[in-house]
């Protein structure tokens, strides 16, 4: 996916428990879906069918620069994406299911593959290039479900060695880009775990093996809708200063 999307944190570095009982969407089980979001970075835009899967997301920068991204499902999970570029005839990406799971993204000769804990989480993401992994993710989740921690390896001579360390902190409320709907798609990394987390991210910390300093993203959520999704959505640094203020839509039942 392209990476401006998946998160303001991929600009400057680089599905789903309930969540506790005071937040009103668990206790009524209703769940959003994301229609859209506003910022000075991006405007996007989510289209859905009526079983509320999503079939089209279009993504506008600040610069004009556009992409949209169209699914097609064969027996209820997306079998493709077409990703179509502003002056480009686009690229596909095809996707791999195993027991209901998808297990395998292929693009461009790349592929990703998945794997799975008993309870069903991503503890690992693998990136190959013909047979040999090149480099890999392993995820750690708490008990509600949320990924704690994110460790990048890559090959280095004659092992795999870990270059980034990201740990995430969260609130109780609902995480909005879980209410989008789609898998990670061809992303490794610590922001492919925004779409592990049940619950709202409040704070992400990467470090870079070998120094000591760590780069911080805090997320400040002003306001939230009655099921518990957060509407206007800041991120800043450690100390305070603002990268990105999103403002965000949904539809719910």
């Amino acid at each position: 996916m392209k990476k401006v999307f998946i998160s303001v944190t991929l600009i400057l570095l680089v599905f789903f428990s309930a969540c506790k009982k005071t937040n009103k969407e668990s206790s009524s089980g209703q769940n959003c879906r994301m229609l859209q979001s506003t910022s000075s970075i991006q405007n996007r835009f989510f289209y859905y069918n009526d079983n509320r899967n999503i079939i089209k997301a279009l993504f506008v920068e600040a610069n004009a620069d556009t992409e949209q991204d169209n699914y097609y499902y064969n027996n209820g999970h997306v079998a493709y994406m077409i990703r179509l570029y502003k002056g480009t005839l686009g690229d596909t990406i095809f996707y791999t299911y195993n027991s209901g799971k998808y297990v395998e993204v292929d693009q461009y000769g790349v592929k990703l593959k998945y794997n799975y804990n008993d309870s069903g989480q991503i503890i690992r993401i693998e990136r190959y290039e013909g047979y040999k992994v090149t480099d890999y993710s392993n995820y750690s989740y708490d008990k509600n479900g949320n990924c704690t921690r994110c460790i990048d390896y890559s090959w280095n001579d004659s092992t795999y060695l870990p270059y980034t360390i990201t740990d995430f902190e969260f609130g109780d409320q609902r995480n909005q880009y879980t209410s989008i709907g789609f898998p990670p798609l061809n992303s490794m990394g610590a922001t492919t775990a925004e779409f592990f987390c049940p619950n709202n991210i409040t704070r992400m910390r990467t470090q870079s093996i070998g120094q000591s300093y760590k780069f911080v993203l805090v997320y400040h959520y002003s306001s939230f809708n009655e099921n518990g999704y957060p509407l206007v959505v800041s991120t800043t640094d450690s100390l305070n200063n603002v990268f990105n203020i999103e403002n965000i839509q949904y539809i719910c039942p």
